[in-house]
């Protein structure tokens, strides 16, 4: 399908998160790489997951994880009947589970994520799309139709799937400019959801040049760990 717009023992995958929105369709992409605390590779991770019964995207950005064990939650251990009804519930549910991640991985005060939700309504069986930001103690903030980019870089146009990459190579250049403690890392590979009323499809669009650099220094780390 075309879509044209115009510190612990644990990794931190701070993400690159490219979204696109429109009434019958959405488009998620992340890269996949997770860092340890000075910035080399960790592991390679998934960053956003669909819930087919709830034909609902999750993903996120900021502490690694956080998003992950949220959409396992809201999977596994939630009765709702769609991403609306899911909404109504998930900012009292990730404040919850912030203050359990927090401790259990021992982040600091200044630790944030972001959360964000797509999916098909219950209600009206358009495409609906909700932010919750630790900042502002995860209440629901509903997103308009279109492109949202973190961190930031140029819109391009045309085909989302085609230029997804290079957007992501622009964020990456941009944040390596910047200090150890305020970039955020991206690298790995490119994986695309995309989100019809005929369900969830995983592509992967791309991959970064030091990917197999990458790869290889998150095992050798590995091996060092285990032995």
């Amino acid at each position: 399908m075309k879509f044209d717009n115009q510190r612990h023992s644990k990794g931190t995958s701070m993400s690159s998160l490219i979204f696109y929105t429109q009434p019958d369709a959405v488009v998620v992409a992340t890269d996949t790489l997770a860092v340890s605390p000075d910035g080399s590779p960790f592991c390679f991770c998934t960053k956003a997951g669909y819930i087919p019964h709830l034909r609902t995207i999750i993903a996120g950005t900021g502490a690694g994880g956080f998003s992950s064990q949220w959409l396992l939650h809201a999977s596994t251990r939630m009765v709702v009947r769609g991403i609306c009804n899911l909404d109504f519930h998930t900012p009292k549910g990730l404040r919850e589970l912030w203050d359990t991640y927090k401790k259990e991985y021992s982040l600091t005060d200044d630790s944030t994520t972001t959360v964000y939700q797509f999916g098909f309504s219950e209600e009206s069986g358009e495409v609906v799309s909700f932010a919750y930001r630790s900042i502002n103690n995860f209440q629901s903030e509903p997103l308009q139709f279109g492109t949202g980019v973190k961190p930031a870089c140029t819109v391009l146009e045309g085909n989302l799937l085609d230029i997804i990459p290079d957007m992501m190579v622009e964020q990456r250049k941009n944040e390596a400019e910047k200090p150890h403690g305020e970039k955020v890392y991206i690298g790995g590979e490119i994986i695309a959801l995309v989100l019809t009323k005929n369900g969830c499809n995983h592509l992967k669009i791309g991959e970064f040049e030091d990917f197999s650099t990458d790869e290889k220094s998150v095992f050798e780390n590995f091996s060092r760990m285990t032995n």
